[in-house]
């Protein structure tokens, strides 16, 4: 068996990996950083519209719970994370989101709160190069100039107040040898490479001299002392089935909501809410009909504008919170289309009228919070991946009334609010899912929960896990802006620790 050594081992080479790593790297220590998947460049990337590199790590590993539905998940294994498709939506959470029970009743709260998190966010806004972010605490923008409001955010905005820019990190103006933002809203591939990825933005830690890197080398389980109170290394396998050891003073697993709580199920860990309250940040498409142009095709970016009229107030504690994006591209108009034939339009009949019903209708892309449930889980599977070690097996159940109700109260509020535009028509749809995965390590204290408030797991003294897989209730918001800033946070605190 081959052995490594560092003064800290972390598992995942995502933004919350590579972010944890940064500081570490810089105060002197050295870091072993472990990738299930490859690098691949953007330039690759862009040949062949796939983010992730084929080598055997990056291939998903989650099946299907039996007796449960089955669910979209998406992410992907290689050097930069599932941020390699990400779209760089960068908003804050809502300061009650982190006391959603405190407030409300339901749900859980958070063991820090916003304010807690500020200066995080602040640093996270300028690392990843984010456009539209708020004033910081010192009067200054901790981020960029927002992208303009296009045209069919300018008019909803009076009616969908409170409404502004979306931070994004799709930067307005070039930085950290970024350009600006292409505007043409081709985001989870960004043919321009604006929007943020950890290979465009933390190449100075990827460079780093005291950074081993071992891409294809999948973490099997962590190696336990005899008390169970400190790991002592991590068992591996490399590409070619070879067994690797790393030993560290320090184990940060960095992976994501399935990858962090299986590598501690495969080492024996038995706490009771490790795999559970798993949750994806689900979204709907709320569909807009006007009698009058609407303003689709148009804008700076993807999305440049958002409501929170539906995000936070008394009502949480019976539905869930919204935010309310602008998708600029519009309704998708090959579906009009299919529609118009279906209808029995031909030809130019049936151009017009796709063309007629794309103008004149919003894609408003909504994001709805759910409530946590336990029976949301992963466990390991009986069957085996391609290093021989058990699958995730997933099991996620419906959505609640809690979310329904939420979409329906968007649905009926966007309509009436919007009613002087003269609306003609209003659907809900389902939107994109899996894009997230939450929970399955989340804060906690005594014997509920995994990690305590600084990311340190409960029980064992030398281990820490980031990532979403530590938060403990849902939100209206994107989650990565958060996780980076719970991950910059984690690492100035181990870069200032003596050990």
């Amino acid at each position: 068996m081959t052995s490594l050594a560092a003064d800290v081992a972390i598992v995942g080479s995502g933004v919350s990996g590579l972010l944890v790593a940064r500081s570490l790297l810089r105060s002197g220590r050295s870091v072993v950083m472990l990738e299930r998947g490859a690098l691949k460049t953007h330039a690759e990337q862009l040949r062949d519209g796939v983010q992730a590199a084929d080598v055997p790590g990056a291939r998903h590993i989650h099946e299907t719970a039996p007796g449960t539905p089955d669910y979209g998940w998406g992410y992907e294994f290689g050097v930069g994370g599932s941020t390699l498709h990400f779209e760089g939506q960068t908003p804050r959470l809502h300061p009650n989101d982190f006391r959603l029970r405190s407030e409300y009743g339901v749900g859980e709260d958070w063991p820090i709160g916003y304010d807690d998190l500020e200066p995080y966010y602040e640093k996270a806004e300028r690392l990843l190069g984010v456009a539209g972010g708020p004033v910081g605490r010192d009067g200054r923008r901790a981020s960029q100039p927002p992208h303009p409001l296009s045209p069919a955010d300018r008019l909803i905005a009076p009616y969908l107040r409170p409404f502004g820019p979306l931070p994004s990190a799709r930067p307005s103006r070039p930085t950290g040898g970024r350009p600006a933002c292409c505007g043409s809203a081709v985001c989870e591939l960004c043919p321009v490479d604006a929007r943020f990825s950890p290979l465009n933005s933390l190449q100075d830690v990827l460079q780093h001299q005291h950074l081993t890197l071992k891409q294809q080398t999948v973490a099997a389980r962590l190696r336990l002392s005899p008390d169970k109170r400190r790991v002592n290394a991590i068992e591996c396998i490399d590409a070619n089935a070879n067994e690797v050891a790393v030993e560290a003073g320090r184990y940060v697993l960095c992976a994501s909501g399935f990858e962090n709580p299986a590598l501690l199920l495969r080492s024996g860990f038995d706490r009771p809410d490790i795999g559970r309250f798993l949750f994806d940040h689900k979204h709907a498409t709320v569909e807009v009909t006007l009698r009058r142009p609407a303003g689709a095709g148009m804008g700076a970016s993807l999305s440049t504008g958002a409501s929170q009229a539906f995000r936070d107030g008394p009502f949480r504690s019976r539905r869930g919170s919204a935010f309310v994006l602008v998708n600029n591209p519009g309704i998708n108009l090959g579906g009009v289309v299919a529609q118009a034939l279906k209808d029995g339009r031909t030809g130019k009949k049936a151009r017009a009228y796709a063309l007629d019903r794309w103008r004149r209708t919003l894609a408003l892309d909504v994001c709805i919070e759910e409530l946590p449930r336990a029976e949301r889980r992963i466990t390991l599977s009986p069957n085996k991946d391609t290093f021989g070690l058990p699958k995730v097996r997933v099991a996620y159940s419906g959505v609640s009334r809690y979310y329904e109700d939420a979409v329906q109260a968007v649905r009926q509020g966007v309509a009436t609010r919007l009613a002087p535009l003269g609306v003609a028509d209003v659907s809900a749809l389902p939107g994109p899912e899996g894009g997230h995965l939450l929970g399955t390590c989340r804060f906690g204290s005594g014997d509920t929960g995994v990690v305590d408030a600084d990311l340190r797991h409960l029980d064992v003294e030398n281990l820490w896990v980031a990532g979403g897989s530590c938060f403990p209730a849902y939100s209206a918001a994107h989650p990565t802006l958060t996780i980076a800033a719970l991950a910059i946070r984690l690492s100035d605190h181990l870069a200032a620790a003596r050990v």
